[in-house]
């Protein structure tokens, strides 16, 4: 709960903040331009950094590609003088009438094979097999007095190329003659050796190889005999760092404090290390701090780039003796034609010694504007708490009268608010019920009116079905008449047939008498006898049928008659339901009518009720407004109190705790009650008329 503090406070605060604000907003605007300055100074110092190992990396590679263009042009320029010797001296070629047992050493893996080649001769003289520098060999010996450098002759070993020295001036490091060594045709990782596929390919070869035991740049020219075979090659190089000022150069150039240069082969081997003193070893393990391979990254990275692009490494490094590893920033790229990945770097933080003189210049004038600001602070706190007191005293008997006569006001208004509040809650109870009766009657109305249409749905039905009953009753009347008539027919009938049974056995009679005539007749009567016995059998038949047929239409007189008899029992039936159709058709009747006059009746009371219902509503509406305008004057006196409560709190301090009743009244009646709307609508028992009614 947040404390309401006294005018005489606030006065202090308001004076000590215009006093101080001014300060304040030096100090702020000092601050960040410190922050500014010292932002702008590490920029700038790291982008001088960056140009700064940006352009000693080009300009490193720059004189590294110039020296390979001098020493490439000039091994050119003398591999033309060996040639001009060789050809003085009577051109190459080979004597297969003498042999020389040599004992061949592969440069690269130093494995030893021992191998018979015919004699490789100058103008028909057998160069040798001469390993003593201090014995001088033909041709090659003649090349170096001449222009320097280093001179070879070599031969063909067998069909794959692999190139043997049989007279050369570079030497082992033993310092003896590097004769007896061969360029194997196949590399050792299985790659075709570039020097010999070229030769092979009758051209010459020119660039960076390896000789011996060092990397040379070189020019081999292919040998040929009379028959165009090649027979072995004509070479001349330099070795690739033949100028020790340019390596001297690299080694003094420093960086920052500690920075330096350093160059790596592709391999990872140390071409070029601070001062020199890993030269040759091999860091392509190397981990920075974090544990990461980051020589292996540099130099994968060089080798993607493309030609002469520089690049950033930055890695995290701890020397011996440092007790946190600091971040370190190289410039690299790449030169191909030496394989030399060439780097230039330091630490991040020696770019920086600027900067941070800057921050603490920059701290140390801060520190100097805070003592200002305290001293500021304790004279305008004395000087506005005196001005704070005299003001504050005549503000307090003020708002102390204001108070009670507030007070006073707040509690008459709520009486009239409370009594106000109370006759419109009566009204709106008594308009509520009001609204449920003229629902309840409207509803009874409306099912009277229904019973009253299915009742005259009901007679006219009734109406109906006395027609049908008596439309079936004509109907059976003439079904009696038909089957009576049927029954006479039927016995007349019987007569005939029994006429017809009675001539049958008069016949049968007579046939017997012509039969026995015939009998006595004789032969002369025996065809008439059998024509008489015929016509007797015919009478007999005619008697079966005859009385099988009186049979059948006895039955069906007796049928007849049975059904004669149920179709005038159920013509009593109809006759009986008729009459008391005609009964219930009468009562239905009588029904309808009563509750036609029953929902008239409805009606006049539902009429009469909703005019009441009307008034009451009226008396309802009335009733909110007044109140409504007692609870706005109430909310008015409750405002007037709270606002001198504010002011004597304001005046004299204090918690918030000592209003909170004061300051929840006037928030719940600072906004005048709504007046209810009050319709003709049905409002359900125990719900208020409106959503917003205290």
């Amino acid at each position: 709960m947040v404390s309401k503090r006294s005018l005489k406070f606030k006065l202090i605060a308001l004076g000590v903040i215009l006093s101080i604000a001014p300060l304040g907003v030096v100090a702020v605007s000092t601050f960040y331009q410190n922050r500014h300055m010292a932002g702008a100074a590490g920029d700038g110092l790291s982008q001088l950094a960056h140009a700064n190992l940006t352009n000693t990396v080009s300009g490193i590679r720059t004189m590294v590609a110039t020296q390979n263009e001098v020493l490439q042009e000039a091994v050119i320029s003398d591999l033309n003088v060996a040639r001009r010797v060789m050809r003085d001296g009577g051109n190459l070629s080979l004597d297969f009438s003498e042999t020389a047992t040599w004992q061949a050493v592969n440069q690269f893996t130093k494995a030893s094979t021992s191998i018979d080649l015919p004699h490789m001769t100058l103008g028909g003289e057998w160069l040798g097999q001469n390993a003593d520098p201090g014995i001088p060999t033909p041709l090659v010996d003649e090349v170096k007095l001449l222009v320097g450098g280093t001179c070879t002759v070599f031969q063909r070993m067998n069909e794959a190329g692999d190139m043997l020295r049989v007279a050369t001036n570079v030497e082992k490091l033993d310092k003896t003659r590097a004769i007896g060594t061969y360029i194997p045709a196949v590399n050792p990782d299985g790659q075709p050796n570039p020097v010999v596929a070229t030769l092979l390919a009758r051209k010459t070869f020119r660039g960076r190889a390896y000789v011996v035991n060092d990397w040379y740049l070189t020019a081999y020219e292919p040998v040929f005999n009379n028959d165009g075979e090649l027979i072995g090659a004509l070479y001349f190089g330099v070795k690739q760092e033949s100028t020790p000022a340019m390596r001297e150069a690299l080694l003094k150039i420093k960086i920052g404090e500690t920075g330096y240069v350093w160059v790596l082969d592709s391999k990872g081997n140390y071409v070029v290390s601070q001062g020199g003193k890993r030269d040759g070893q091999n860091i392509m393990g190397a981990k920075d701090a974090d544990g990461r391979l980051f020589i292996k990254d540099i130099i994968e990275k060089a080798l993607s780039s493309p030609e002469g692009e520089i690049f950033d490494s930055v890695y995290q490094w701890k020397n011996e003796g440092d007790d946190t590893a600091r971040t370190k920033l190289s410039k690299v790229v790449y030169f191909k034609p030496w394989d030399w990945v060439i780097g230039a770097g330091t630490f991040e933080d020696e770019f920086f010694a600027a900067r941070d003189t800057i921050q603490a210049d920059s701290r140390a004038s801060m520190q100097i504007l805070f003592v200002l600001i305290a001293v500021a602070l304790a004279l305008s706190l004395t000087l506005w708490t005196v001005m704070a007191s005299r003001i504050g005293k005549k503000l307090s008997a003020f708002t102390t009268h204001m108070q009670g006569a507030s007070d006073e006001v707040a509690s008459a208004a709520g009486e009239v608010s409370s009594a106000s509040q109370s006759l419109a809650e009566g009204s709106s109870q008594q308009a509520a019920s009001l609204e449920e009766t003229s629902a309840s009657l409207e509803q009874m109305a409306a099912m009277t009116k229904q019973n009253a249409n299915n009742a005259n749905q009901a007679d006219a039905l009734m109406k109906d079905a006395n027609q049908t009953i008596a439309t079936a009753n004509s109907t059976m009347d003439r079904m009696t008449v038909s089957m009576n008539s049927i029954t006479q027919s039927g016995e007349e009938t019987q007569k005939i047939v029994k006429t017809i049974d009675e001539i049958a056995f008069q016949t049968n009679l007579l046939a017997l008498n012509a039969a026995v005539e015939a009998a006595r007749a004789g032969e002369a009567g025996a065809g008439f006898a059998v024509v008489a016995d015929e016509v007797r059998n015919l009478a007999m038949r005619a008697a079966d049928a005859a009385k099988d047929t009186s049979r059948q239409i006895e039955a069906s007189v007796k049928q007849i008659k049975e059904g004669a008899e149920l179709v005038d029992v159920t013509n009593k039936a109809f006759d009986e339901v008729a009459v008391q159709a005609d009964k219930v058709t009468h009562l239905i009747g009588e029904i309808a009518a009563a509750s036609t006059e029953q929902a008239q009746g409805i009606t006049q009371v539902n009429t009469a009720v909703s005019e009441m219902d009307r008034v009451v509503q009226q008396n309802a509406a009335t009733a909110e407004e007044s109140a409504s305008a007692s609870e706005e004057m109430n909310a008015q006196a409750e405002q007037m109190k709270s606002m001198v409560h504010d002011m004597v709190a304001f005046v004299e301090g204090g918690s918030d705790g000592a209003a909170p009743a004061a300051a929840d009244s006037s928030s719940r009646q600072l906004k005048p009650a709504p007046r209810r709307k009050v319709t003709g609508e049905a409002v359900p028992e125990g719900v208020s008329g409106s959503s917003d009614d205290f």
